[in-house]
């Protein structure tokens, strides 16, 4: 275990050059620009991490500004390895949680050596080689998680441990989808999973393994959902729940609307027992019958509460996007009514202000990057049915509207920045699809031929 609140940072990080000093660099006698430059083209050459940089990278001083950086932005790192609290980061933490917490800083933090030429999509192969290099970095902290995660996994009766095992499955879960290792992602899915049943006698003795199922139980379904997966836990939560008592809320500008509170959490219970619902419905080919009724029920909860999270509110929005793009996949165009559409574009709307807010705030986004996707392709999917009926053109104007202003969205992302989740190329195919409806032009687009694999099975290759 390892605490941080009370260490003095020896080393701050302000810029990409300061992380290449701090790694590898000597600088003495050449220019920061200079010797990074080098270094980066060096690196661009072989593909893989230096003895060095493996040595400097699981240094104090790199984990210290890390972990520094984390806890300074705690409000967008939090929801990512909800239900783990900033106290745990602070103070004792787990060298699993640690490093997958250093890995998340590292890849999702924005430096300001990126530039961009937004007229012609050209990157300098300086930005492209430090990309590499900080996901890179990323992956060998990512390895270290997985290596001291013995120190936990051993025979104990006590709760706490059985707790922090499955947390850190929770962050090496999502550590794992960051770096896009998918087969890993899985598997500390299915353990994370396992470990809350076999734990399931000790729930009400301990709120920290209730927290854990909240989260979980909704994680579980997300995935379920959105790639049309069997759910490993079960629909119907095996424990009862209520609602948890009023607490005073922090006046921190985050906190009511970033920072996951226990009533949130709750929340997040209730909305993913429609999820799972709805999956069911997909899964039964039912969705068409059970929809409106379905959509009555979740839409009278939704008015009922009050003080809406604002990653609840994304969320939210987000699975009723994807419940709207498999309907309209099954619905004979005849049944698509005006109402049906409009709630498309409004919730695709919902989506995006959602993610402005975010970024205006400076706070990450990438935990929604598949989200982009699954907009351009709901927004295609609500096109085709606009252009089957006379009575829907009028809507042509404002899906083109979002179209575009989705597209934008995605191209101011960090993600898209450092080119996480293959988020160029992405935008690289939902550019392609614009011009091919003629909604931009542009000469100099080109498609990236690749596999992916990010929305509701759809595969473009």
């Amino acid at each position: 275990m390892i605490a941080f609140s009370d260490i003095p940072l020896t080393y701050v990080i302000h810029n990409y050059s300061d992380l290449c000093n701090l790694l590898m660099i000597d600088a003495r006698t050449e220019s920061t620009k200079v010797a990074t430059t080098k270094a980066l083209l060096a690196y661009k050459t072989k593909y893989s991490l230096p003895k060095s940089i493996r040595y400097h990278s699981a240094t104090s001083h790199l984990i210290e500004n890390l972990m520094f950086r984390a806890i300074q932005h705690w409000c967008c790192i939090s929801f990512k390895i909800v239900p783990i609290e900033l106290e745990l980061i602070k103070k004792d933490t787990p060298k699993t949680i640690l490093y997958c917490v250093a890995a998340i800083s590292m890849v999702t933090t924005a430096t300001t050596n990126q530039i961009e030429n937004h007229k012609n999509k050209k990157r300098k192969v300086y930005d492209k080689s430090a990309e590499g290099f900080k996901k890179d970095v990323g992956f060998y902290f990512y390895e270290r998680a997985v290596n001291h995660l013995n120190q936990i996994l051993f025979e104990d009766e006590e709760e706490e441990l059985s707790v922090i095992a499955i947390q850190c499955y929770f962050c090496l879960s999502y550590t794992a989808n960051l770096l896009r290792l998918t087969n890993e992602q899985r598997t500390w899915h299915y353990l994370a999973c396992n470990q809350l049943k076999s734990k399931l006698s000790s729930i009400h003795v301990s709120p920290a393994l209730k927290q854990c199922w909240y989260r979980w139980y909704y994680i579980d379904a997300w995935i379920g959902l959105s790639l049309n997966m069997e759910c490993l836990l079960p629909d119907e939560l095996p424990f009862s729940i209520k609602r948890p008592s009023q607490t005073a809320e922090n006046n921190n500008k985050h906190s009511n609307c970033c920072l996951i509170s226990n009533n949130t959490l709750y929340e997040f219970v209730l909305m993913t027992q429609y999820m799972r619902r709805y999956n069911r419905c997909i899964q039964l080919n039912t969705l068409v019958q059970c929809y409106d009724g379905l959509t009555f029920e979740l839409e009278k909860w939704w008015s009922n509460i009050q003080k809406k999270n604002l990653h609840l509110i994304i969320c939210y929005h987000s699975m009723r996007l994807v419940v709207l793009f498999a309907l309209l996949q099954h619905m004979d165009p005849i049944q698509v009514c005006l109402d049906l559409l409009l709630d498309g574009l409004s919730m695709t709307l919902e989506i995006l202000q959602g993610l402005q807010e975010l970024k205006l705030m400076n706070c990450d986004q990438s935990t929604y990057h598949h989200m982009f996707f699954a907009i351009h392709k709901t927004l295609k999917s609500i096109l085709f049915h606009i252009k089957q009926k006379q009575e829907f053109a009028c809507l042509e104007s404002f899906t083109r509207q979002q179209f575009e202003m989705n597209l934008y969205c995605l191209e101011g992302t960090n993600a898209f920045i450092n080119d996480i989740y293959a988020m160029r190329t992405i935008g690289s195919m939902i550019e392609t699809d614009l011009y091919s409806l003629g909604y931009i032009h542009n000469d100099e687009i080109t498609t990236t031929k690749r596999h992916i694999h990010v929305f509701r099975t759809i595969k473009m290759t």
